[in-house]
């Protein structure tokens, strides 16, 4: 799984953060960038609002991850409405394949003459690696963020400073020290 960027958002959908770590070919402007981290938070903030609306229970949802044919966000929203949203492809060596509705106790083959598994295969992220990537994210929150930006003398709730601190420096020792991340 390759890394692509990192981003933190209020819960107004400000960036307040963003790092990428893999350049996209093309030349991208800093508006097109601008239009990329909207696109991300605004379909961030559908799908929880969406899966909120459609929960059984009530309380917040917790949206772990989105993913695509070709890559995966995941997303760890704290309790004053800051999101850490990690952009990744999405690759085999991370993935296992399980069939669609299955039942809970795990993939049932196809059974029965003449039938096929084709079309009914779905890659799903694979439960381990999601979580190693939660806890990342947690961890960038509970001891990096909090630690170099919200304990900062020069910090400002609604405008961190986040240059003046040894947030990045931090974050990109973190990140490039996990196994997951190339």
């Amino acid at each position: 799984m390759t890394v692509h960027s990192f981003h933190i958002f209020d819960r107004k959908g400000k960036t307040l953060f963003t790092k990428r770590y893999v350049k996209s070919s093309g030349t991208e402007d800093e508006e097109q960038l601008s239009e990329q981290r909207k696109l991300i938070f605004g379909m961030l903030f559908s799908l929880r609002e969406l899966s909120n609306s459609l929960s059984p229970t009530e309380g917040p949802g917790d949206l772990q991850l989105v993913k695509t044919g070709a890559s995966t966000l995941y997303n760890y929203e704290t309790v004053s409405g800051l999101r850490f949203v990690l952009f990744t492809t999405a690759e085999t060596s991370v993935m296992s394949t399980t069939v669609l509705n299955a039942p809970p106790g795990g993939p049932m083959p196809p059974s029965g003459p003449g039938s096929s598994a084709a079309g009914s295969n779905s890659t799903m992220a694979n439960p381990a690696v999601t979580e190693k990537i939660r806890e990342a994210l947690q961890h960038v929150y509970e001891h990096i963020w909090v630690t170099f930006v919200v304990r900062s003398p020069m910090y400002r709730p609604f405008d961190p400073n986040i240059s003046s601190t040894n947030f990045e420096a931090s974050l990109d020792n973190f990140l490039k020290g996990n196994s997951w991340f190339r």
